[in-house]
């Protein structure tokens, strides 16, 4: 009777516990649910809607165009486990000391899926043209988040600054940078707003050569207009070329700009400027004549780029055009406020003096 009884008790419990499991993976909470929220979705700066990480603790990125730039503004360039050298700055490397000593495992379609396997981030950072590296990053089951690379104007780039905060839960950090830009560019433009169109100066970009330039719907357009200038190749279509396009000698003799502002954009610093001016063939060039031929500034990234600094760059270059409307414009100290405010960096007299006047190292 005992045996009996006995037999019945395990009986009972064996059946409450085959109910009591049923319930757990019945009721709300269970591990189906738990799944979805270690993951959430956003929109990238290719339309795409791509599944990430809850939480981003480590990212890998693949491009240039002021990414990495763009993670250090927001205050988590310690997540980069690796990212391309060669579009780094030694501005950069004092401000994120991380990311001198990070892999680079290649750029753009050129990434190497197997080492970045290896590092095993969260989520990847490349850009929207990559099509064929992006891809065989996300056959390999890593999310690619892609940014736009240089290919941004003034709008689009305030976007990439609200996705990525997004991305990375620095929404309030994001929405900080944005206001910075939209506080700059409307005090430039309150600045000049009453200057008419047959006053405004005649302006060239010169990037790696000296007749490289960009025209219409390219970001050198955009920092032109935005200093209150006239970009005298703006009558090119940008939007069909990638990288600049290539003038003639004797076009840019006949648009005669009367300011020309270079890239300093090799890894070295070098500029086209010097041998430029130095050429008989342009000394009749308005700007050449009056001395107002100038190398754009470096910061983190390049100053006539777009990136976070981009404000600043504009603000330069209005100084450039009128001296006198902008006379009470301390750049070295917008400088200043701008690296610790973003990049939580207290830049000495002498890093500034580099910045805005960048020489060949």
């Amino acid at each position: 009777m005992k045996k009996d009884a006995r037999h019945l008790v395990l009986a009972i419990v064996a059946v409450c516990a085959v109910l009591t499991l049923a319930f757990v993976l019945a009721a709300p909470g269970t591990a189906g649910e738990e799944s979805a929220a270690t993951v959430r979705t956003i929109t990238d700066m290719d339309n795409r809607t791509v599944t990430i990480p809850s939480e981003v603790r480590t990212v890998v990125i693949t491009c240039c165009g002021g990414a990495a730039q763009e993670l250090a503004a927001l205050g988590v360039g310690d997540r980069v486990v690796a990212q391309p050298q060669q579009c780094t700055t030694e501005r950069l490397y004092t401000v994120v000391p991380g990311y001198r000593t990070t892999p680079d495992v290649g750029s753009f379609d050129n990434a190497n899926v197997e080492e970045i396997l290896k590092l095993n981030p969260d989520i990847v950072i490349g850009s929207y043209y990559a099509e064929t590296g992006n891809a065989r990053i996300e056959a390999a089951g890593i999310p690619v988040v892609r940014v736009l690379t240089g290919r941004a104007g003034v709008e689009e780039l305030k976007q990439e600054f609200r996705m990525l905060g997004q991305v990375f839960g620095r929404e309030e950090r994001a929405e900080r940078l944005v206001a910075y830009w939209d506080e700059t560019l409307a005090r430039i433009e309150a600045k000049i707003a009453d200057l008419p169109e047959g006053e405004r100066k005649r302006v060239y970009y010169m990037m790696s050569t000296p007749l490289k330039t960009e025209g219409h719907s390219a970001w050198g357009n955009d920092m032109i207009r935005a200093a209150g200038g006239i970009n005298v190749a703006g009558g090119i279509d940008q939007k069909v070329i990638r990288g600049g396009y290539e003038i003639s000698a004797e076009e840019l003799v006949r648009w005669d700009p009367e300011v020309i502002y270079v890239a300093s954009n090799m890894k070295d610093y070098s500029s086209p400027a010097g041998a430029f001016v130095a050429n008989p063939q342009f000394a009749t060039v308005t700007a050449v004549r009056d001395g107002a031929v100038y190398p754009c500034p470096v910061g983190t990234f390049w100053w006539d780029r777009p990136a976070p600094e981009s404000p600043l760059g504009i603000l330069w270059l209005a100084q450039k055009l009128y001296p006198d409307r902008f006379a009470d414009v301390d750049l070295a100290d917008e400088t200043k406020k701008f690296f610790r405010e973003f990049y939580d960096y207290d830049l000495t007299d002498q890093e500034v003096e580099s910045i805005l006047h960048p020489t060949p190292i």
